[in-house]
């Protein structure tokens, strides 16, 4: 499945990325992984 996350990184800047993963908490630790200093807002399923 497809997830699109949320992000904003320490000096307030916000930006998204889609990532494959088996579920919603996966795709959020697979991003955190790349941005460690960045803070997960939201993830949601995409259809594509």
């Amino acid at each position: 499945m497809r997830f699109k996350v949320s992000m904003i990184n320490d000096q307030g800047n916000r930006h998204e990325e889609t990532v494959i993963a088996n579920n919603e908490e996966e795709a959020k630790r697979n991003v955190l992984d790349f941005n460690p200093h960045s803070t997960v807002l939201e993830a949601t399923w995409v259809y594509k």
